[in-house]
């Protein structure tokens, strides 16, 4: 079976807009950069044996604030900047399907996919619901430090993304 290190998207791999006084993911391409940390990370997570996969949150699809393509696109530069295995997204609204997180879908997904031993893999996130998804696919949990997620109670914070490499 193989480990691997569950990566959220925004605000963890590339960051994140300043829009009407919060904190959200782009929508267009022009909005869309890689956090400079993420492509070291992914190359060390890469060698210690590690798979790399994205689960993401994507309802602005759904939403009409984001188009298709424009995803696609920004998927594009995930895998040609870093060193990822897989990118699965939930596209849709408030909706609780089974792959929108905090549900676990998505790393089930995964999981079924390649082969994967959650008690061996981990999860980056900087959100509540990555905590959740976490916790309901029984996978250790790293939250990336934020000004916005300050309040989150969870035993296991990190100043900054490559804080995961003393990790591994």
């Amino acid at each position: 079976m193989n480990k691997a290190v569950f990566f959220d998207r925004d605000g963890v791999l590339n960051e994140l807009i300043n829009r009407n006084g919060g904190y959200y993911s782009p929508r267009n391409l022009s909005e869309f950069r890689i956090c400079k940390d993420s492509i070291e990370v992914t190359k060390f997570t890469k060698s210690k044996g590690y798979l790399n996969i994205v689960v993401s949150n994507q309802p602005d699809i759904e939403r009409g604030y984001l188009i298709k393509s424009d995803l696609d696109k920004m998927t594009k530069i995930l895998f040609d900047k870093l060193i990822l295995d897989d990118v699965l997204y939930c596209l849709h609204d408030e909706n609780m399907c089974d792959c929108r997180k905090p549900l676990p879908g998505l790393i089930y997904s995964a999981k079924s996919d390649w082969d994967i031993d959650l008690t061996k893999s981990l999860m980056v996130g900087d959100t509540e619901k990555d905590l959740g998804t976490a916790r309901n696919a029984g996978v250790k949990f790293y939250l990336l430090n934020n000004i916005y997620n300050i309040n989150i109670k969870t035993e296991n914070r990190i100043k900054e993304l490559q804080s995961i490499l003393a990790i591994l």
